[in-house]
């Protein structure tokens, strides 16, 4: 008899828990919080919480073996199939929180500002300067061998150090220097009121912490481009078009360094 009142409690707690995760998940798309679930999801899910409501109807009828076993087998084959659609579902969950975080001005992967920041303030700045032609001055980075991160590491890997390299640039800014990412394993830094000497301290101190920071990949390195405003250009394209340049004249004498 104690046998059977634990399998009630089971089916009851099954079918409970599916019906609360059923109303929260159903509130949730409602308010528009997560995106919309197709038809076959919500029908798997109210099916999956009522062969719990029939098994416990099957027990309390008598504990019949046979329609408890189909059941059980039905129950297995909607949480694989509900696991499946689920995933799909967890796909479009992620893609809908990138959107809003990238609109929000984030880079979804470092956490630092993204490229349309990234040229919204270069705008702003050049349009704010011409009339007192204040320098400041744009950093391209580079990061060398990151390809090689990731074909030996995997992806995963590659994320966290470039997660990792976010962090080292931003503990190095000044408050009113911006951090972005400007695309792939480029980042682009805002040195606000400095010339490109002064810019190139910055370059120094970031390629001086990697060469000591304890990296658990074999070789990294820094191709870096500065370009000053105004002597360089007075549009954020061309500041970014001449530090590109420089960037990449840069990586044709790397300073790859090798961490013990």
């Amino acid at each position: 008899m104690s046998g059977v009142s634990v399998e009630v409690g089971c089916a009851l707690g099954g079918a409970l828990l599916a019906g609360i995760w059923l109303i929260i998940f159903w509130k949730l798309s409602l308010h528009g919080r997560f995106p919309a679930a197709d038809l076959s999801l919500k029908v798997g899910g109210s099916l999956l919480a009522a062969t719990y409501v029939l098994e416990l109807l099957v027990l309390m009828a008598g504990s019949q073996e046979i329609p408890r076993t189909l059941l059980k087998i039905g129950r297995q084959g909607l949480a694989f199939f509900l696991t499946f659609k689920g995933l799909v579902w967890l796909k479009k969950l992620y893609k809908v929180w990138e959107n809003t975080i990238s609109e929000a001005g984030v880079d979804f992967l470092t956490g630092v500002a993204n490229r349309k920041v990234l040229s919204e303030t270069l705008d702003r700045l050049c349009k704010s300067k011409r009339t007192s032609d204040a320098p400041f001055s744009v950093v391209l980075v580079d990061l060398d061998g990151f390809k090689r991160i990731n074909d030996t590491y995997g992806h995963p890997a590659g994320d966290s150090f470039l997660r990792m390299m976010a962090n080292i640039m931003k503990e190095e800014l000044r408050d009113g220097d911006l951090l972005a990412r400007y695309g792939g394993d480029e980042f682009a830094i805002i040195v606000n009121q400095a010339t490109a000497q002064e810019a190139a301290v910055l370059v120094r101190r970031l390629k001086d912490r990697i060469a000591k920071a304890a990296w658990p990949f074999p070789r990294i390195g820094l191709s870096c481009g500065i370009a000053e405003f105004p002597s360089d250009g007075n549009s954020s394209a061309a500041l970014l078009r001449i530090a590109d340049t420089r960037m990449y004249a840069d990586k044709h004498q790397p300073q790859e360094i090798t961490i013990n």
